[in-house]
């Protein structure tokens, strides 16, 4: 009798035993899954700048002037075209909460200029109006002209033509054209590229120096504190990357225009673009898109304004050491 309740008996328990780690499994692994699986998205989500060794080639140096020219100017848009050809380009960036981040790099938020965006139309400008004179003349190349207008179209206003006005994919998409063509140009010796020193000055003032375009971004740092966590982590997201544009940019300067700066200034300016790549390469999933730890975030965001302070005064002082540098502050 004992021996026929004993089948049953255990029967139970074993089915109690499977369902309980069983259940005990999927109450523990769903929620490990779904952490997971967030991980995996934020990695996905952020598209962290990429550094190309390219602009960094001592053989750059060896190239014609038409071919450092090309070089310069595809180092300036180099990130920009990348946001918007890759991940997805900036559909989601300017719709959806979630891609903030990644916003914060292209088109920015209330009232935050995109780092990506910001920092490569304030460049492109600069190098639009002085490194592309027809002739060495004061005539500035049309079709760059046309590129910096369309490149500075608002990067908000992306696949929403029929509110009406133009649509930014649109607008961008033409000033590539033009630069593009201008490009090509210019390797097959149909373009004119003239990059004279105090060209390069200009750019570098414009990099580094006092109300230039990565100071703006680092004073944002430094305000961090003042406003809300949102904001501030845009901030940072922003900050990274300019810090790519500036970088892509100092690295042709050093590279392919290095023999007209003096040793000192070269290691000023390979001190510059190590700190500048070390800022884009921080990975930014670590501050979440949840409830911040606001003086955790306040110092976050003070470390990468240090860091980007440091390569101000190399870029500067390589600006200085060139023919109408004297200026640069």
């Amino acid at each position: 009798m004992t021996q026929a309740h004993t089948g049953p008996i255990k029967r139970a328990v074993a089915w109690l035993t499977k369902q309980t780690v069983l259940w005990s499994g999927l109450i523990i692994g769903i929620p490990v899954l779904l952490a997971a699986l967030w991980i995996g998205i934020l990695f996905w989500i952020w598209d962290t700048p990429e550094i190309n060794k390219e602009f960094q080639d001592p053989a750059n140096a060896k190239l014609d002037r038409s071919e450092k020219g090309a070089l310069l100017a595809e180092a300036i848009t180099y990130q920009f075209r990348r946001r918007l050809n890759d991940q997805g380009n900036w559909v989601p960036n300017d719709l959806v909460i979630f891609f903030d981040r990644n916003a914060a790099c292209a088109a920015g938020i209330k009232g935050e200029p995109g780092g990506i965006w910001y920092m490569t139309t304030e460049i492109f400008e600069v190098f639009a109006d002085r490194t592309a004179r027809i002739g060495g003349s004061s005539q500035d190349d049309p079709r760059l002209t046309n590129a910096a207008k369309k490149f500075n179209y608002d990067p908000r206003r992306w696949g929403i033509s029929w509110l009406g006005g133009a649509d930014s994919e649109h607008e961008y998409a033409l000033g590539f054209e033009d630069f593009d063509a201008y490009v090509s140009d210019l390797r097959a010796g149909d373009a004119v590229s003239n990059v004279r020193l105090d060209d390069l000055a200009a750019l570098l003032t414009e990099v580094g120096g006092q109300n230039g375009a990565m100071d703006k971004i680092y004073s944002r740092l430094n305000d961090a504190e003042k406003v809300s966590p949102k904001e501030r982590r845009q901030r940072v997201y922003s900050a990274i990357c300019a810090a790519a544009v500036s970088a892509d940019t100092l690295a042709v300067i050093r590279s392919a225009y290095g023999t007209d700066f003096e040793q000192d200034a070269l290691a000023a300016l390979d001190e510059a673009v190590k700190e500048l790549y070390r800022v884009s390469q921080l990975y930014p999933p670590v501050v979440l898109n949840g409830e911040d730890d606001s003086l955790w975030l306040v110092n976050h965001a003070r470390n990468i304004a240090a860091i980007m302070s440091t390569a101000f005064d190399p870029i500067l002082d390589a600006a200085r050491s060139l023919p109408g540098g004297e200026v640069a502050r």
